[in-house]
């Protein structure tokens, strides 16, 4: 199974937000990623970054216009997933509903999605502030999401420790989904296999390879927008025991900064 890496855009952040410990005031770059898999069921998304039109739009009005603000975003209409990306898309994993995550969900409208049933129900009758506050811009999502959306409850898959049961996409084993709490409720991360080695897309569980290296958590601050504080330092914990148990995975946050090497394609 082949996979392909995108790079839709970035956005700004201070590093001492982003890795607990890191320099106050230095500004830093942090890539907004999505990816896809030549899966022989279909092509597969996960996530989608950044659309500049649609986030554009959604973030035009007061109190959504304070995402842009508190998160500068730096993408043009070149970088979209749609603008890269020729063929069809057949489905799409939404890891969680930032809008730094869907906002290219509307791009493709034969598209099925994945999602859990706990990170929808969390956003869906969300508007106004109570919206801001999980980072979530309604415009983003399509109206006709719930009907073309398999919401899914508890996990009943092979385990995959320290994390707990999965749930295998397709049945093959090529790409299975994981919970990974505390960022955003119900925050979805893929263990992929592809021809050129196991990916484990983390989604926002852990904003760079170096926190997971070192297990060092964001700033305090970000409490007060993540869905759980306690689970944010579990989960990242358990990415560092899975990181030293299988050196051969390739684990990739969407935002990290280090450079990935080649996809096959």
């Amino acid at each position: 199974m082949t996979h392909r890496l995108f790079r839709t855009g970035y956005c700004l952040a201070d590093e001492s937000h982003f890795l607990q410990g890191g320099q106050r005031g230095k500004q830093i770059r942090c890539p907004v990623r999505a990816w896809c898999f030549d899966h022989p069921r279909g092509r597969v998304l996960f996530d989608t970054g950044y659309a500049a039109a649609h986030l554009l739009a959604a973030g035009r009005r007061f109190p959504y216009s304070l995402y842009l603000r508190a998160t500068p975003v730096v993408t043009t209409p070149e970088e979209s997933v749609l603008a890269q990306l020729t063929e069809p898309v057949d489905t799409i994993v939404v890891s969680h509903f930032h809008a730094d995550h869907i906002s290219g969900l509307k791009d493709f409208p034969q598209a099925r999605f994945f999602a859990t049933a706990e990170g929808y129900a969390d956003i869906q009758v969300r508007r106004g502030l109570s919206a801001l506050r999980r980072a979530f811009l309604p415009a983003l999502l399509p109206s006709n999401f719930a009907a073309r959306a398999t919401l899914l409850g508890a996990f009943t898959g092979p385990e995959l420790a320290p994390f707990g049961p999965t749930h295998d996409l397709f049945g093959d084993g090529l790409l299975r989904l994981v919970r990974l709490p505390g960022h955003a409720r119900g925050q979805l991360g893929l263990l992929a296999k592809t021809e050129s080695g196991t990916l484990f897309l983390v989604a926002d569980a852990a904003y760079s390879r170096q926190a997971i290296r070192e297990n060092r958590p964001p700033h305090p601050v970000t409490g007060l927008f993540v869905d759980d504080p306690r689970a944010v330092r579990q989960t990242l914990r358990q990415l560092h025991e899975f990181a030293k148990a299988h050196p051969d995975v390739r684990l990739c946050p969407t935002h990290c900064g280090e450079e990935d090497p080649p996809c096959a394609s």
